[in-house]
């Protein structure tokens, strides 16, 4: 193979390499038409078991709750599960990659040896979830103690092709958190701030 063939199939090879790597992340951040919604854990993983609640169990609740403010908003939404059942974290991801115009967001809540801790976290690694991050964080600090924000190389975030955020809605290790996070309505309550700061982000606000 002569030089110039050579140089040109490295070059088609290299435009080819580059052009899939800039459109494997599209930025929805102010586009976005459907919600991912991800209760974290499900099944055999009952994530965070503390103080008599199982993580699985409340996360579920929440993102049952989130999913009819959204769609009331106008968007369209999509659970990675809608019941107690164990799903891998790559299909959770998956999941969100097999829709267009997405925004993802994961819902959990915490757990740490030292009791006294406790308020939301929101996680995210794109900085195009940024300011989804930050909305989310502020509208769950009119309720809890907000925690701020944080990146993170979260599987759920890592493999996602579109802006993506993981919530941790409380620490269940706290004994006076996992009281409130015991109840419907802190439940509804936390459901409503993510609704309102998703749909609020999205519209410019």
């Amino acid at each position: 193979m002569s030089n110039i063939k050579l140089f040109r199939l490295l070059l088609t090879g290299c435009v080819l390499f580059l052009a899939g790597c800039a459109t494997r992340f599209v930025d929805t951040s102010r586009s976005f038409r459907t919600v991912v919604i991800d209760p974290g854990h499900g099944g055999k993983d009952s994530g965070v078991a503390r103080n008599h609640l199982q993580e699985k169990d409340l996360v579920l609740d929440v993102a049952l709750r989130l999913r009819p403010k959204l769609q009331a908003a106008g968007f369209k939404t999509v659970m990675t599960r809608t019941t107690d059942v164990f799903i891998p974290l790559e299909t959770r991801a998956a999941i969100s990659n097999m829709h267009s115009s997405v925004f993802f967001i994961s819902i959990h809540f915490n757990d740490s040896p030292a009791r006294q801790i406790h308020g939301a976290t929101v996680y995210y690694l794109s900085p195009a979830a940024e300011p989804m991050a930050v909305a989310i964080s502020n509208s769950l600090g009119t309720i809890t103690f907000n925690r701020g924000i944080l990146t993170a190389h979260f599987r759920v975030l890592r493999k996602n092709h579109y802006p993506a955020v993981l919530v941790e809605c409380g620490f269940i290790s706290n004994r006076a958190e996992a009281r409130r996070c015991a109840t419907p309505q802190f439940r509804e309550q936390i459901a409503q701030c993510i609704a309102n700061a998703i749909i609020k982000q999205r519209q410019g606000g």
